[in-house]
């Protein structure tokens, strides 16, 4: 079949599929040339009806044993995703802790002590300071 024929090949299964009480043709000319159609082939071209099946068997069964094993590969792939997305916030939440006590250590770690110099003021209500006693005296 050369690759010219095979649009023709296609429109005509096509149409042979819309139209699954007629009969289909198989017409080769002198030439070499295929063409399929409904109406018999004419006397200068050989051909013979194609036997096109109208009915297909009953797949059901197969059907629904391959629909319920990708239900239950789309429930595994839910349930996985869901596990992912929960680690995935457990894991930016826990960085983002870490982050912040780290900022905290670097904050504690940069601040540096502040002394004030200067002379103690006597608070009023302190009871009146007592005399140090003398070296020589006991």
């Amino acid at each position: 079949m050369t690759p010219r024929n095979r649009p023709l090949l296609a429109a005509l299964v096509f149409l042979a599929a819309g139209t699954s009480s007629a009969e289909i043709f198989r017409c080769t000319a002198r030439d070499g040339g295929v063409t399929y159609q409904q109406d018999p082939c004419a006397a200068a071209s050989a051909g013979a009806a194609v036997n096109i099946p109208t009915s297909f068997p009953e797949y059901s069964a197969e059907r629904d044993r391959l629909m319920q094993r990708e239900a239950a590969m789309d429930e595994r792939l839910l349930r996985r995703l869901e596990i992912e997305a929960a680690e995935r916030i457990a894991r930016d939440d826990r960085v983002s802790r870490e982050k912040e006590a780290q900022a905290e250590r670097d904050r504690l770690e940069s601040t540096t002590p502040t002394y004030v110099l200067g002379v103690p003021v006597r608070s009023p209500w302190r009871s009146p300071r007592r005399a140090w006693p003398s070296a020589g005296v006991r």
